[in-house]
């Protein structure tokens, strides 16, 4: 595919997924010509990017844009990117898929008579990768075209790390990270791997055999010399990706025994113990997401009761969160000129648990959360508690037994009247400034925004 082509497909993804300008197909059309004319220039400048730092779970984390949207160094951001997952057919792990493995595994592995489970993941990982370094090692030869050659060197050169926020980052640090799974399967192969997923920086190692922790530690970090520390490459910006000493994470059937054990992966608990002679494992939300969900809850409530906020007093908008936030949403996003389904909320993202909700395997914290969660954030803020939360509907447990849906596809969920009522409870007209009828895909993207699941 030509550059010019991977350009045009690079806008119209861009433009599916900007809610705020709207540019017409005249614009669009202006914006491709004007940068496909920039790279036969090669007027472009990759440097050229805005540091910001954003909190996230309590934490910081330093990404780097590009401030314009449509700015040509964006646009072949995306462009790269294309070329770089076409080129190296690069898979983004599915979480819900990774976990529900891993749940399968767990249960395989109770009945063994010896296991070891290895738990660990890199540190500010995509920061930490030298896109020049995966350049040289990884990518270059893989690369036949010569303009697009020189365009991704042009780029790496320019970027030097895979920073997060920029468009080409989950590329580039797929691409390597790949080449470090396939060695771990290798090295592993002969001392009983049974189970092996990595999602983005998260890892988890399962073996059906003891092996020493000092070993696994030996071994694991011979791995990450050969993959991002090659002393063939003597380059000045250079890979900085290391282990987070501080969550890696060994446990062995042998030493359970004598102490229980815990593991955390992707938000998901795991405590294992040995009742009667036998494995038993209890599942349930980490500490840390439970604290993150509260402080959403926290948030919206804030918002109700903060004079001078467009949120303060709107009992109803209140009660579209919580029960957006209790059930799971179900819609379809655009990718390029394609449909793509998309499902968002809590219950989507620990559905594993709701086959455990009869049984006494969840542990305790995490059944508390899912039963009072809601009530107790509004005792939390010292509010009175609003009459709908004696009804159906607004209980993480409840909802996640049933799977409770909102599904917001024309012909098998809502229809276009019941959208535009729904819509209308929370203040999104279904009319616009001209007088015209707003589509169902705009309606659907509008109230997901207001009630803060996000599309």
């Amino acid at each position: 595919m030509s550059i010019e082509k991977e350009i045009e497909r690079a806008v119209k993804k861009i433009s599916s997924l900007d809610t705020e300008s709207n540019k017409n197909d005249v614009e669009l059309e202006t914006i491709i010509k004007n940068v496909v004319e920039t790279v036969k220039k090669q007027e472009y400048d990759f440097s050229n990017t805005i540091t910001m730092t954003l909190k996230q779970d309590g934490k910081k984390r330093y990404v780097k844009q590009y401030s314009d949207l449509y700015s040509t160094e964006n646009i072949l951001s995306q462009s790269i990117k294309q070329i770089l997952d076409r080129s190296f057919k690069v898979r983004y792990s599915n979480r819900n898929k990774t976990t529900k493995k891993l749940f399968n595994i767990i249960l395989a592995i109770k009945q063994m008579s010896d296991f070891t489970i290895i738990k660990f993941d890199f540190k500010d990982y995509f920061n930490s990768v030298s896109a020049i370094y995966a350049f040289e090692k990884y990518i270059k030869s893989n690369i036949l075209d010569r303009a697009e050659q020189n365009l991704i060197a042009d780029y790496v050169y320019q970027t030097k790390y895979a920073y997060a926020g920029l468009r080409t980052s989950n590329s580039i640090s797929e691409i390597i990270a790949n080449q470090f799974d396939k060695l771990v399967k290798e090295t592993f192969l002969d001392k009983g791997i049974v189970f092996y997923e990595r999602y983005i920086d998260d890892s988890i190692l399962i073996l059906n055999e003891y092996i020493d922790q000092t070993d696994v530690k030996e071994i694991l970090n011979n791995i990450i010399k050969n993959i991002y520390h090659d002393k063939e490459f003597l380059l000045d910006n250079k890979c900085k990706t290391k282990f987070n000493k501080n969550k890696f994470c060994y446990i062995s059937r042998r030493f359970l025994n004598s102490v229980s054990s815990s593991l955390d992966f992707l938000g998901y608990k795991f405590d294992f113990s040995i009742v009667n002679k036998k494995v038993e494992v209890k599942y349930g939300i980490t500490a840390q997401k439970q604290k993150k969900y509260n402080r959403k809850i926290d948030q919206f409530i804030k918002c109700y009761i903060t004079p001078g906020t467009s949120d303060y007093d709107n009992l109803e908008l209140l009660r579209h969160r919580i029960r957006a936030f209790t059930c799971r949403e179900v819609y379809l996003g655009k990718k390029y000129n394609s449909n793509v389904w998309k499902v968002k909320g809590f219950i989507s993202n620990y559905g594993e648990l709701r086959y455990f909700l009869d049984s006494d395997l969840i542990e305790d914290t995490t059944m508390d959360f899912l039963k009072n969660m809601i009530i107790n954030a509004f005792d939390r803020n010292g509010v009175s508690k609003p009459n709908f939360l004696n009804t159906n509907g607004y209980n993480l447990f409840d909802s996640m037994k049933t799977n409770k849906t909102i599904l917001l596809v024309e012909h098998i969920g809502y229809d276009y009247n019941s959208l535009v009522n729904l819509c209308r409870k929370v203040g999104i007209s279904n009319i616009d400034n001209l007088g015209h009828h707003r589509g169902y895909g705009t309606l659907v993207r509008d109230y997901l925004i207001k009630i803060k699941v996000g599309y």
